[in-house]
């Protein structure tokens, strides 16, 4: 990324992962949520490991465009896995075709993620989840004021079935094995940068607005031979540079708007 701003011109270099994109316009791309954040921050070392290895726990994903519904109704749920610690949520839903969407609010500011999840991974995290929801509640350590987890496993017939624990304190052990691949997933969608960013594969158009990670308003100026987008910020008098392929690392989503 080049950054220019009434004091100069800062070049920014990013090595990008490779990355199997939908190309997609802007009603595609997702609003961004107030605030929002593209993901959990890595430390340096862990962000070098993810520019040149896959998330496994994401591989064979898709990204989650546009409307999700099946034969024109919503996806059933499958399975809830929500946890609380003081001011921090983090929630994971699965639904029926994979879609699995991550909603975390917290210090750094909302994040919502979708991905569809490949029909295998999708029955292995059931086949493990369905033992678990058979598990007494009493057998579990009881939930605190600040810091409780609810697990929601859904039937084929709709029902439901509810375990509320501390996810903290220590967990019967084939509870914590059955619960951990969900809990891994939920970790690897908030660190992904990816497949689950509907930026991922957009194709800029003038006009179209995005939000930065940054928290910051940018509108596409002009496409340079459809491969360096020049972005002007709403916010401040300052003007960017980003290649295409790379508009996935600095924005979040859309704020709506675009050229009519």
């Amino acid at each position: 990324m080049i950054r220019k701003t009434h004091f100069g011109i800062f070049f920014v270099l990013i090595a990008a992962p490779a990355l199997a994109q939908t190309p997609h316009d802007i009603t595609q791309v997702d609003r961004a949520p107030l605030g929002g954040t593209i993901a959990t921050p890595l430390p340096e070392a862990q962000r070098k490991q993810l520019m040149k290895y896959e998330i496994p726990e994401l591989a064979g994903s898709q990204q989650a465009l546009g409307s999700q519904l099946i034969d024109g109704r919503l996806p059933l749920p499958l399975v809830d896995y929500i946890a609380w610690d003081a001011d921090v949520q983090q929630r994971i839903s699965i639904f029926e075709g994979g879609l699995t969407v991550v909603d975390v609010r917290g210090v750094a500011g909302p994040m919502r993620k979708r991905v569809i999840l490949p029909q295998d991974a999708l029955e292995s995290y059931m086949r493990s989840l369905q033992p678990a929801a058979a598990v007494r509640e009493s057998d579990l350590p009881r939930p605190r004021d600040k810091r409780r987890a609810l697990l929601r496993v859904y039937s084929a017939a709709g029902d439901f079935s509810d375990r509320w624990f501390d996810p903290t304190a220590p967990l019967p052990r084939a509870f914590d094995n059955q619960i951990s691949p969900l809990r891994d997933l939920l970790r690897a969608i908030t660190e992904d940068r990816t497949v689950t960013n509907s930026i991922a594969g957009y194709v800029p158009k003038e006009g179209d607005e995005l939000v930065g990670d940054d928290r910051k308003v940018y509108r596409v100026v002009r496409v340079m031979d459809k491969s360096i987008v020049e972005l002007r910020c709403l916010n401040q008098p300052t003007t960017i540079y980003v290649a295409v392929k790379d508009l996935y690392n600095y924005f979040i989503g859309t704020t709506g708007a675009a050229q009519q």
